[in-house]
């Protein structure tokens, strides 16, 4: 959803190892250019879902229940309407494992 505009738009989103959320304009994009890109680990202070995006209207034709919010440190939210309930769900628990995960970084092979 724009923050400007206010209104939806169709991305692809998807979620790194590193704690990246990165989106794209399509599923086709993902070798260019992003449109892009929340660092959960460091920037997400809250994820909502469903009804807890009280002050959202969803796309029409979806519920509520497809709605997850990402809130970031800086009071910016980000607002996604999944496909289903259940996407919306896993998308919420993915990124909340995002946020709590410690990366390791692993020095190259000899």
């Amino acid at each position: 959803r724009g923050s400007i505009l206010r209104r939806w738009k169709r991305n692809w989103f998807v979620l790194y190892l590193d704690g990246s959320l990165v989106y794209y304009h399509d599923e086709t994009d993902t070798q260019r250019d992003m449109d892009g890109r929340i660092h959960i680990k460091y920037s997400c202070r809250d994820v909502r879902s469903g009804r807890e995006c009280r002050d959202v209207q969803p796309p029409e034709g979806k519920s509520r229940d497809c709605l997850l919010m990402v809130v970031l440190r800086d009071g910016s939210k980000t607002t996604l309407c999944a496909e289903s309930e259940d996407d919306a769900v896993a998308w919420k628990m993915a990124v909340l494992e995002a946020k709590s995960t410690p990366v390791r970084l692993h020095p190259p092979q000899q």
